[in-house]
């Protein structure tokens, strides 16, 4: 009996180490998908900007974010 409550509560700390690992994984992808997303739209907007040669492309684009 001593044996089974020892794996059990060895199965549960690996289930709880892979839950953090994958957790950190995900929030570290998320993040670099977002940069990614944002730095690629940052700079369609800073081009639209350029070409008109106003600054209402990048007011849209905070008006549409917010």
């Amino acid at each position: 009996m001593r044996c089974a409550m020892a794996d059990l509560l060895t199965d549960l700390l690996i289930y709880i180490g892979i839950g953090i690992i994958m957790f950190t994984i995900g929030m570290i992808a998320g993040y670099q998908l977002l940069i990614m997303y944002y730095t690629k739209r940052f700079m369609v907007i800073a081009k639209e900007c350029s070409d008109s040669d106003s600054a209402i492309p990048i007011v849209d684009e905070l008006a549409r974010e917010t």
